[in-house]
């Protein structure tokens, strides 16, 4: 989830509807500049209960001991800690006390992978391993969502009022939920079309390589991945796979259209945030709202609150990988790298791609979050599927010069035909499942 810190970097410049195109023309990199960028959320789990660890519980002391002894910078809003940055590296918390880091954009992925073990040590380093359990899981697998309190930031208090209005998982979604997500530039504007329609299109497949969210509540439930189904059940105006956008070829226009088409969640002035008065992006730029029009700001905080499979900002973001423990949780990054990044492996992918209708990707994505890799599509195994998208992104990591072992965790599961939500232990054990979810623990 996207963290807008008051006062940082605004953006006041007012904007029209050509700007707004404009503005993901600006994105575009030569393919020597292009990065890639992740987000690893996480729960703290009491180590004795699994009950997750809010902010008051403990979160913010959390932040507090890593500003203290890491040389983080920390940033308040509502007179509470919330977010630290090291230059461009970002440490959040969501909505239910979730911990989020937000690398900064790497060439390789194993300087993801550093910055990513250097976080996890850093955490380890200022809490007690007796007591807390750091843990990957794509929903919080002991507490319920009602046991789970908000956090005091303004925007998430915001969205707390409003996404209950419109769907009936979305403070599941806020304050039980982790994933993993992934950062990519493009060259061009078909570039960015093609990206994001093989994000969307193969998206539910490999999610299938990640689909780990069996339990909620103490309880097993039906879905591998039940972060899925929260997920297929969220705000219809602002997520999804985008099956409309898919019907035609996908360019910045047609995406600012479905943008402005977007319900306003909130409001900034850049320095405080109120609720939206029921208005889409569309009407607040040919109307005004209060007297006032958009900023290229508002556009920013209005991108945040799109919660697509995919989406563009002036980047692409790859949105739907349930949180998994390490190393499994470093193939996200490669197997999405390897797919988008070289020419040849974006080509078969695109070509594996027209595989999977916009018609068939909900019913689709719905049998994934049920039934993992032994669910069926054209009735084929998604297994098969999974090793094909594999074996495009194994190749174009090859011929970029990446390192293909960060794909061994997914070969792994490709041999058992199961993923990982599949692979927990039966009980209820909190010990036994802590082990299999926790980042210190290995799926196997």
């Amino acid at each position: 989830m996207s963290t807008h810190l008051p006062g940082t970097g605004v953006d006041d410049t007012p904007v029209t509807e050509r700007d707004l195109v404009d503005y993901f023309h600006e994105g575009s990199k030569p393919t020597p500049a292009w990065r890639v960028g992740a987000e690893f959320e996480k729960f703290a789990l009491d180590r004795g209960t699994g009950q997750q660890i809010g902010f008051d519980a403990g979160i913010e002391g959390v932040l507090h001991a890593l500003a203290t002894h890491f040389a983080w910078e920390p940033h308040t809003e509502a007179g509470r800690l919330t977010t630290l940055t090291r230059g461009r590296s970002t440490v959040s918390v969501e909505p239910g006390g979730q911990l989020e880091l937000s690398t900064a954009p790497t060439a390789r992925l194993s300087e993801l992978r550093s910055e990513f073990e250097t976080h996890l040590h850093e955490l380890r380093a200022v809490t007690d391993p007796a007591k807390v359990a750091w843990v990957a899981a794509g929903v919080t697998p002991f507490s319920a969502v009602e046991d789970i309190p908000l956090n005091p930031r303004p925007r998430h208090r915001l969205m707390a009022e409003y996404l209950p209005t419109r769907c009936p998982h979305g403070l599941h979604m806020m304050k039980a939920t982790a994933s993993t997500q992934v950062t990519f530039d493009y060259e061009s504007e078909a570039d960015a079309g093609r990206k994001l329609a093989v994000a969307l299109k193969l998206g539910p497949v490999v999610n299938a390589l990640f689909a780990n969210a069996p339990r909620y509540a103490g309880r097993r439930t039906e879905f591998v991945s039940f972060r899925g189904h929260i997920w297929h059940n969220m705000d219809p105006d602002r997520s999804g796979l985008l099956t409309d956008l898919l019907a035609d070829e996908i360019t910045f226009d047609r995406w600012v259209q479905f943008v402005l088409d977007v319900p306003l969640l909130l409001l900034t002035d850049g320095e405080s945030l109120k609720p939206a008065p029921g208005a889409t992006f569309r009407e607040f730029l040919h109307n005004g709202i209060d007297g006032r029009h958009p900023t290229r700001h508002d556009w920013d905080v209005h991108l945040s609150t799109v919660f697509t499979e995919a989406r563009l900002k002036r980047f692409m973001e790859v949105r739907g990988a349930d949180a998994t423990p390490a190393p499994l949780v470093l193939s996200v990054p490669a197997v999405w790298k390897g797919l988008l990044y070289d020419p040849t492996a974006l080509a078969a992918a695109t070509d594996l791609a027209r595989n999977f209708t916009p018609e068939e990707l909900r019913p689709l994505s719905e049998a994934i979050s049920h039934r993992g890799m032994r669910a069926e599509h054209r009735g084929v195994p998604v297994a098969r599927w999974c090793h094909e998208v594999t074996a495009i992104a194994d190749a174009g990591l090859g011929r970029m010069g990446e390192d293909v072992t960060f794909l061994d965790p997914v070969r792994e599961l490709l041999d058992a035909g199961r993923s990982p939500g599949e692979l927990w232990p039966p009980g209820g054990d909190v010990a036994q499942l802590l082990g299999a979810v926790e980042y210190t623990g290995l799926l196997s």
